[in-house]
């Protein structure tokens, strides 16, 4: 059995959004990265655009707005030379790969227990880039944050106790769809211009909050570098082999699809 590792490179929002579900049909396991071009803001699948976006800022910076379909806060996904999003597609039903060998039976019915299980080979690449990261295990305190950067979750992943990835998870139909941000840079007075909230308080509150790889060992590393450390990690993470792929053209009809009807209308 193998894992798919599917680099995507830029897509606009919508096209991202509609990519991931496109790929919940594939008959194999997938590990995904991709960027986005140009910068937008995801927001959660219930979370209230107008409420909590700042609609007027983020048609200045040109940055677009699509709605996820997992849960969650906003996030902010900057250029490729600032962010790598990965996703995880597994399918727990199907016969045609041995779903327990990725994600053991105690855990499939655990939403908690699955989002770990996959955190992990987030954690061993940043690991292997030399970065003392940790799984955070203790219960979360809320905050009062539209800003998923903003927000404690459990299990999430931390360096000197500031967030560095930001991720969902949703189950549809059987199938596990987990994605999220790993933070290369971050203008956290970018992100900050682009919520309705107070930006000085929001923008101390972040810069407690969250760090990214290039502050943490005071340089910037590729999209490609970043990539190829996330692959290793799930290679090791799962015991598998990850065989490079792209989308099949039913995928990218499907996704095209998708991106018209559903992601670039629906915010």
């Amino acid at each position: 059995m193998r894992f798919r590792f599917i680099n995507t490179g830029d897509n606009t929002a919508a096209m991202n959004m509609a990519i991931d579900e496109a790929l919940l049909e594939s008959k194999l396991p997938v590990l995904r990265v991709y960027g986005w071009k140009p910068a937008a803001i995801s927001i959660g699948y219930n979370q209230e655009l107008k409420k909590h976006i700042n609609l007027d800022a983020c048609k200045k910076l040109g940055i677009d707005i699509v709605r996820r379909p997992t849960g969650g806060k906003a996030v902010l996904h900057d250029t490729h030379e600032m962010e790598l999003t990965y996703s995880v597609i597994i399918d727990l039903n199907d016969k045609n790969y041995d779903s327990d060998k990725i994600i053991p039976k105690l855990h499939k019915d655990s939403i908690l227990e699955s989002y770990k299980k996959i955190s992990k080979g987030i954690l061993n690449a940043l690991n292997f880039l030399g970065i003392n990261a940790v799984m955070k295990e203790t219960k979360p305190e809320k905050t009062d944050t539209a800003i998923c950067f903003n927000e404690p979750s459990w299990y999430e992943i931390l360096s000197n106790n500031k967030k560095i990835v930001g991720s969902a998870q949703r189950r549809i139909n059987g199938k596990i769809l987990q994605h999220g941000t790993i933070l290369i840079g971050c203008d956290v007075e970018k992100m900050c211009r682009c919520f309705n909230t107070d930006f000085d308080a929001a923008v101390k509150a972040t810069k407690e909050r969250v760090t990214s790889i290039s502050q943490l060992i005071g340089k910037h590393i590729t999209f490609q570098s970043l990539a190829n450390a996330l692959k290793q990690g799930f290679e090791e993470n799962f015991n598998l082999d990850f065989a490079d792929d792209k989308l099949t053209d039913e995928e990218l009809a499907a996704a095209d699809k998708l991106c018209k009807e559903k992601y670039e209308i629906c915010k």
